[in-house]
């Protein structure tokens, strides 16, 4: 269970970043930010470890983390970083995997295309519907393999993302939640779906004018949402005209 954040293009404002790490802390002196059920009557810190990705020279790089995204900070790297794609996931572990920078987000694969991936939820189910010769799994977590079965899918309607994909890999899974962030340097697709604390799980949008974000948090320095991303949403975003679609 882990919060999510997306920036395609630039933003103008820092503070966004701050409000991001902020809910991810879960408290920011005596105030509560971004209320949900998980933390009305608890503190509710994402605090193993972090990781994000970037478009740099045309490529993906990923950076991963033990610490807690609160402890190592990673907004003064972000605000100099020029791209057009950054991709960061603060992560609380589902009870029973590793703590691991194996098991951190995001994930990566390469096919002559790249990929990054990002999950926040718990699949409870055995997922094996993936292909095992093509991916090989480098952690233990349901997040790497929910990765790789969405991957299979796409290979097989060439390389595009659909609901009909979506539903299929879900339809017979158990969970908790299983939103998702995929991107590629081209497009990024978000992936909203839970059966539980629908609070914690709707997933904001905000179309500014040079960039779209995407967080599970609400970032009050964009203004309202754009859009509220709930139960059973699947949107395409085209990263070079910043424009976004809902996949039906």
């Amino acid at each position: 269970m882990c919060r999510l954040f997306l920036q395609i293009g630039q933003m103008d404002t820092g503070h966004a970043y701050n409000e991001y790490l902020a809910s991810c802390e879960d408290y920011k002196g005596r105030n509560k930010l971004d209320v949900h059920e998980k933390n009305e009557l608890k503190i509710f810190d994402h605090k193993d470890g972090y990781g994000f990705a970037f478009i740099k020279n045309d490529h993906f790089e990923v950076r991963r983390y033990s610490e807690p995204i609160i402890e190592r900070n990673p907004i003064a790297d972000w605000e100099k970083t020029k791209t057009s794609v950054l991709l960061a996931h603060a992560r609380r572990a589902s009870p029973n995997i590793r703590v691991s920078l194996q098991n951190n987000h995001p994930f990566y694969w390469y096919n002559g295309d790249e990929y990054i991936f990002a999950h926040n939820g718990t699949i409870r189910s055995q997922i094996s519907n993936f292909n095992q010769q093509k991916f090989f799994l480098r952690g233990s977590t349901d997040s790497e393999k929910y990765f790789y079965a969405l991957l299979t899918a796409m290979g097989q309607n060439e390389w595009q993302m659909s609901k009909e994909i979506a539903n299929s890999i879900l339809e017979n899974w158990d969970y908790t939640g299983a939103n998702f962030i995929l991107s590629s340097p081209r497009k990024a697709w978000i992936g909203v779906y839970y059966r539980t604390s629908p609070k914690y799980y709707t997933m904001k949008l905000y179309k500014l004018e040079d960039s779209i974000v995407v967080s599970s948090s609400y970032l009050p320095s964009l203004g309202e949402p754009t859009e509220l991303l709930t139960n059973d949403t699947l949107v395409e975003i085209d990263i070079e005209s910043k424009q976004y679609y809902y996949l039906v």
